[in-house]
């Protein structure tokens, strides 16, 4: 760090150590070295950084699933599902096998929701404009506009993988060998995640490690535990034989990455700690894949994430009516009333036993109803992502020239992520994602933007970690999820309270509704609790 930069107050540098190693215990420890002996105990980062980053588990015990309703329960009753996203097909596949008629009306000409995969001659129609993907027509070049990966204990949605058929492969979320940017840090050069993750951890082991030689923990420890620690230690942060950080291997060596010599007899000089924790930006990234839904391994469905979807469908096809728009949402005196307009445009209308609703909530908003006043309001305020990701096909230069394969590259522009595929790998061409943002304010400038205004300023963005973006990706293509039409938003971010509970025989599902919102796992969790109100209504529970 340059001599004219000012010093970080050691409050606030206590501070950012304790978001970057998620525990005021490492705070403590801190301060009892004589960095500071007064400190405010620090959580870890609240913020968000991509769907179900900081979800806890989902409940596993007490959740309702197949198998815990009666054969044969729903026998004579008859069941609306509004929307064939995973939520709707969901519902449909498990009612029908326990004896319920169930009828799912869907918006759009397929089923799937937000599970959106592009291929070469798809068309995207967002509410204002309309663009056709221009991928070569290759099995491989494809783009997950929506959905793109699934974490290893969502055990429903890969249970259902297993029972339809559908291959897996890996995905890689956390790629050592991808990148972290900032224009304002290590003078606008990408830094290779290995190399700070290294840096990290061998200043965090030594500072811990110079607080327990010099006996200034708050605790006790005896001299058997302060080996150990400390030997723990040395192993965390791979420092010397005296507890200091000097570098190490496991951040690469010169030339690494880039085109160049290898010099593996010489070390990437340390990044200082300070320089490491002074910037949000760092503590955020190189926590990322410790979130619960976020951890290795993960997984992707081979030749898109839309091979679910299709799975589904086809198990519950027969009881969609596509391209039916619901206009109305009624209740009656033994049951529910839906009006739609058919791929006609003519007004027609179903009535059953129960509703199911799994429309998410800022289309469901302008749907005229029957709701108590309490769902209404809800749905009003719900609140979604300003989610959009951009997409382009090119040459894999991210795997010829830095030996990157799959996995994320983190940027503070607006861009915030750069997707590299996870299969396929060297295959004369690829589709990179450019951009992934997830909301905030650079959510809302990017679903402002025209098509073509996305994908130019995308494209500028990422060549300030990518120079190859500015002439070898090409074909680029946009998703802004809240303009897309009946879905109006990525994921829910808002917390359910009446949504959770039935308005008389309407009931509400989705994944905006569940503990693991922005997820198909959740999408499926909803569906059952769903169910199981409607199973217990019919039981008289």
């Amino acid at each position: 760090m340059s001599d004219k930069q000012p010093a970080m107050a050691r409050r606030d540098f206590l501070a950012a150590i304790g978001k970057a190693v998620g525990g005021s215990a490492m705070l403590r420890a801190m301060a009892a070295m004589g960095i500071g002996t007064s400190i405010s105990a620090c959580g870890s980062s609240s913020a968000a950084s991509a769907p179900g980053a900081t979800s806890p588990p989902a409940p596993r015990v007490d959740s309702p699933r197949p198998g815990d309703w009666p054969a044969n329960v729903g026998a004579g009753k008859t069941v609306v599902i509004l929307g064939a996203g995973i939520t709707g097909m969901t519902a449909a596949l498990e009612m029908t096998r326990l004896g319920y008629a169930c009828t799912l009306l869907e918006a759009r000409s397929s089923a799937g929701g937000r599970v959106l995969t592009l291929r070469a001659g798809d068309v995207v129609n967002e509410t204002d404009s309309s663009q056709t993907c221009q991928f070569d027509i290759d099995e491989e070049l494809y783009f997950n506009a929506g959905p793109s990966r699934i974490a290893q204990h969502h055990e429903f949605l890969l249970g259902y993988c297993r029972e339809f058929g559908v291959k897996l492969e890996p995905f890689t979320n956390d790629n050592r060998g991808a990148w972290l940017h900032s224009p304002g840090a290590f003078g606008g050069q990408p830094q290779i995640a290995r190399q700070l993750l290294a840096d990290t951890r061998g200043g965090i082991a030594e500072l811990l490690s110079t607080a327990i030689n010099q006996d200034a923990l708050d605790q006790a420890l005896t001299e058997t535990d302060k080996a150990n620690i400390l030997a723990m230690l040395r192993q965390f942060g791979d420092l010397d034989i005296n507890y200091i950080y000097d570098g190490t291997p496991r951040g690469g060596f010169p030339g690494q990455g880039n085109a160049g010599s290898r010099q593996r007899g010489e070390l990437l000089p340390p990044r200082q700690l300070q320089e490491l924790v002074t910037e949000f930006f760092w503590e955020l990234r190189l926590s990322f894949s410790q979130g619960f839904d976020q951890q290795p391994a993960m997984l992707q469905p081979a030749g898109g994430m839309d091979r679910i979807a299709r799975a589904f469908e086809s198990r519950v096809v027969d009881d969609i009516v596509f391209e039916a728009t619901v206009t109305e949402i009624r209740k009656t005196s033994g049951g529910t009333r839906v009006v739609f307009n058919d791929l006609s445009g003519t007004p027609a209308t179903i009535e059953a036993d129960y509703c199911m609703v799994t429309v998410p909530a800022p289309a469901l908003a302008g749907i005229d109803n029957d709701f108590s006043a309490a769902h209404q309001a809800e749905i009003e305020g719900f609140q979604y992502s300003s989610a959009v990701r951009v997409a382009f096909q090119a040459p894999r230069f991210w795997e010829q020239e830095h030996n990157i394969y799959g996995g994320i590259t983190w940027t503070d522009q607006d861009i915030t992520q750069i997707w590299y595929p996870n299969h396929g790998f060297q295959n004369p061409n690829g589709i990179i994602v450019g951009a992934y943002i997830f909301d905030g304010a650079a959510g809302g400038r990017f679903t402002d933007m025209a098509p073509v205004a996305r994908i130019d300023a995308t494209r500028a963005q990422a060549a300030n970690v990518h120079p190859q973006f500015r002439d070898q990706a090409t074909h680029g293509i946009s998703v802004a999820w809240n303009k897309m039409p009946f879905q109006r938003g990525g994921w829910g971010t808002s917390i359910p309270l009446a949504l959770l509970s039935a308005d008389d025989n309407i009931f509400f599902a989705g994944e905006h509704l569940s503990i693991l919102q922005g997820w198909q796992e959740g999408a499926i969790l909803s569906a059952y609790l769903a169910i199981d109100q409607i199973v217990n209504r019919d039981l008289g529970a």
